[in-house]
């Protein structure tokens, strides 16, 4: 994962939200919740997944505009441990349709694009420019989160709901 600058960055998520997104355009409604036993996921737990992550990074940003997060990311949560928040995820959007669920998406997208748009390149692309861009002690860019909260979790759910349609229709 290396950007040469904020239109490279902003392509690649914009590509690869398309794709991820795409794969729900023959998934019915009242499948969203089959749960698949290989990939173990549903693909309203994919979906969910990557709306909570890109969540999670505005609030991020915007507490810390608000000078309300004045400490390291989330230094207290163990990240190979971190079922208790994708089920936090999966309970906030428990509720939206599949087409509500999508839009959420989309709009996040948006927004992340527009985060991405009024950084500079040093606060985007320089480790440790934010206090939610470190953590336990190491320091990432503003760009590796986005990558990997974007880019990374619509490549991999891509894959597992490709593999669940061809499992579950």
């Amino acid at each position: 994962m290396r950007y040469n600058n904020k239109s490279e960055l902003i392509e690649e998520i914009k590509s690869n939200s398309n794709s991820f997104i795409e794969e729900y355009s023959d998934i019915e409604d009242t499948s969203i919740n089959i749960f698949d036993k290989e990939i173990e996921y549903s693909p309203f737990q994919m979906l969910a997944f990557c709306v909570g992550w890109m969540d999670l990074v505005l609030a991020w940003e915007d507490e810390e505009q608000k000078g309300i997060q004045e400490t390291s990311l989330a230094t207290e949560w163990k990240w190979n441990d971190l079922d208790w928040l994708y089920k936090s995820f999966y309970d906030k959007y428990s509720k939206y349709s599949l087409n509500e669920l999508i839009d959420n998406f989309n709009q996040k997208v948006n927004k992340i694009l527009q985060l991405i748009n009024k950084l500079s390149d040093e606060e985007l692309f320089e480790d440790g420019k934010r206090n939610w861009a470190k953590t336990n002690g190491k320091e990432f860019s503003v760009c590796r989160l986005i990558h990997l909260n974007t880019i990374s979790n619509f490549k991999n759910f891509r894959g597992k709901i490709r593999k669940w349609k061809k499992n579950n229709k």
